[in-house]
């Protein structure tokens, strides 16, 4: 498929995102996140993978392995099978204790990462966790620290900013209307909402939605969103508050147009041609299974993806970085 026909088709899912997430603020945020996150999850790892994970360094691979391991802990002993050994201490270091640390993982992988684009040497890999201890040390109580990293990178940054990034690379590769309308719809349509009557949807939200969202802190985000654009001055979630449902629209939006536009970029990155019989086997068994401990229990299926998740987003890392630095390169 030609550049400017995946430029229609997003300009299609954006507009389609946009009004589902309308209609659907929470139903179809939970639907996407358990059931098109890990698939993308999967083939952007296999397809990252095939790429050397864009970086000079084939060890750093390990450092992101080793960090979404120790990442992913706290959720996995956050399970129901070990509230029987809440008295030992490890337990307790592992659901609670290990937490406050993550940030400073994410931190760590992102310096890591910008150094491994252009360093081969452990050099790069010491020099990234000094800054990583150096800065941490400084700013490791701020609310600042927390928030950028431990919240909004790997969630709206991630699903939202990197990708205006990668679509405006797309725009400077390849120039053509329907791309920089797509980037102009992708600024524009949240900016919307800030005219937009909640009160012509009429919501009314199942209490296993409203479980599912609070029970597994997704609303966290929504707290923090809101305190940052000044609507409270404090942490607050409210479910049918005209200003809370459009922000609630706004990171659903963020998160399925950024799985979709993932779909719809298969012939422009070529991702899928590495899949093999075998990887393609592999993958959907992993996919499948996720999404059936979703509709076992969404706290198992978050717990069970959360490692695939994490993963992927600092092995992106690198390929944010040379999109960045490729848009403040001048075009050949």
């Amino acid at each position: 498929m030609k550049t400017v026909n995946v430029d229609k088709l997003n300009l299609a899912l954006l507009l389609f995102s946009f009004v589902l997430a309308c209609f659907l603020p929470f139903e179809l945020f939970l639907f996407g996140y358990a059931v098109l996150g890990p698939l993308h999850y999967l083939t952007e790892t296999n397809w990252i993978r095939d790429k050397n994970y864009f970086v000079v360094n084939p060890n750093w691979k390990f450092l992101v392995l080793t960090a979404a391991i120790i990442y992913s802990l706290p959720f996995v002993f956050n399970l129901s099978f070990f509230f029987q050994f809440n008295e030992y201490s490890i337990i307790q270091f592992l659901t609670v204790g290990l937490v406050k640390y993550t940030n400073g993982l994410l931190f760590f992988i992102l310096i890591s990462a910008i150094l491994s684009v252009f360093y081969k040497t452990y050099k790069a890999l010491l020099i990234s966790f000094l800054v990583t201890l150096f800065v941490s040390f400084w700013i490791y109580n701020t609310t600042t620290y927390a928030l950028l990293f431990g919240l909004l990178l790997p969630t709206i940054i991630h699903v939202y900013l990197f990708t205006i990034l990668f679509m405006l690379y797309g725009v400077k590769k390849n120039t053509n209307t329907f791309g920089i309308i797509n980037i102009i719809l992708i600024i524009a349509l949240p900016l919307s909402l800030l005219f937009l009557d909640t009160d012509l949807f009429n919501y009314s939200f199942s209490q296993t939605v409203k479980d599912n969202y609070v029970n597994n802190r997704f609303h966290s985000l929504n707290a923090n969103l809101a305190k940052l654009f000044g609507v409270y001055a404090d942490l607050k979630f409210f479910f049918y508050e005209k200003v809370d449902l459009k922000i609630q629209i706004f990171i659903t939006f963020a998160y399925i147009y950024h799985y979709l536009n993932w779909f719809s970029k298969t012939t422009i990155i070529g991702w899928h041609k590495q899949l093999t019989a075998k990887k393609g086997i592999v993958i959907t068994s992993i996919w499948v299974l996720i999404v059936c401990s979703y509709l076992y229990s969404y706290r198992l299926g978050l717990i069970l993806s959360i490692f695939l998740s994490i993963i992927h987003v600092m092995l992106e890392f690198p390929l944010n970085v040379i999109t960045i630095k490729s848009l403040f390169t001048r075009k050949k």
